[in-house]
């Protein structure tokens, strides 16, 4: 069997900030892929239009709450929706600025949601993230 190149998903309306992960995950993974989308729209429209098999899709997504179009939540709710949902199954970060009590416990209550981390992410919790996917 080959071993499928590993994909990280941003979604983050944050450019510079995603510019940071981008970089960062590409020297601790070389030669493994990111996917970046700068709204949960733009992800929904990019899975929706996907010839990607599924097993191609990122491993791991990164998700920010506050962005515009699409908010993390509304995300998370559109791609349950998706006619291959039952077969995708990433691990998604919620990666926000909001500390607020009220939204790591939402975040919780999505099957999908792995962790909530508070922005900024460090290099050794991005090698962490990726090393249990």
């Amino acid at each position: 069997m080959l071993e499928k190149p590993y994909r990280l998903g941003i979604i983050d309306d944050d450019q510079v900030y995603q510019l940071i992960l981008k970089k960062t995950f590409e020297r601790t993974q070389p030669g493994k892929s990111v996917l970046q989308f700068f709204n949960g729209e733009e992800a929904i429209d990019f899975f929706k239009s996907c010839t990607i098999p599924v097993h191609e899709l990122p491993d791991v997504l990164l998700v920010d709450i506050n962005m515009p179009y699409m908010n993390g939540w509304q995300f998370l709710e559109a791609l349950e929706l998706l006619s291959f949902a039952h077969e995708y199954n990433p691990d998604i970060h919620i990666i926000s600025s909001s500390p607020a009590n009220e939204d790591i416990a939402l975040a919780h209550q999505y099957r999908r949601v792995t962790s909530y981390i508070v922005k900024p992410i460090t290099k050794d919790k991005l090698a962490s993230i990726i090393a249990k996917a």
